[in-house]
């Protein structure tokens, strides 16, 4: 950073009358430093809270933009007749026989039967 100068010089002729005055005012006051500088820091404030404002829009339109997709998305599957449909249900975990690992499965209940043709196909054994 380089050296700090002790003084700014400033063009009053390119001033409007109320700038100057309000200048000279702080001027006389000996705090024109201050408020300058209270300025400047106002402005670096107002920009940081600009691009606060900045960042907080563009989450809203994603919000919002999200909040569409899924309200299409609500509403194809209404449609399509997939909301509502119980084939898609999972059953109750109640109703589902649960195998652990070690547990000898019951085989009381068998269907089903073999056909001699299904008996044919082994044959060659």
């Amino acid at each position: 950073m380089s050296e700090r100068q002790n003084a700014f010089t400033i063009k009053t002729n390119r001033l409007s009358d109320e700038v100057y005055n309000q200048l000279a005012t702080h001027a006389k006051s000996r705090r024109l430093g201050d408020y300058i500088s209270s300025l400047i820091l106002r402005d670096l404030d107002d920009s940081s809270n600009g691009r606060k404002a900045v960042e907080d829009k563009k989450t809203y339109e994603m919000l919002e933009h999200i909040k569409n997709e899924l309200a299409d998305l609500k509403a194809l599957a209404k449609t399509t007749g997939f909301v509502g449909n119980d084939s898609f249900k999972e059953e109750e975990p109640s109703k589902v026989p649960q195998l652990k690992e070690g547990k000898i499965a019951d085989l009381e209940n068998i269907s089903g039967s073999l056909d001699d043709d299904d008996l044919e196909e082994y044959n060659d054994f």
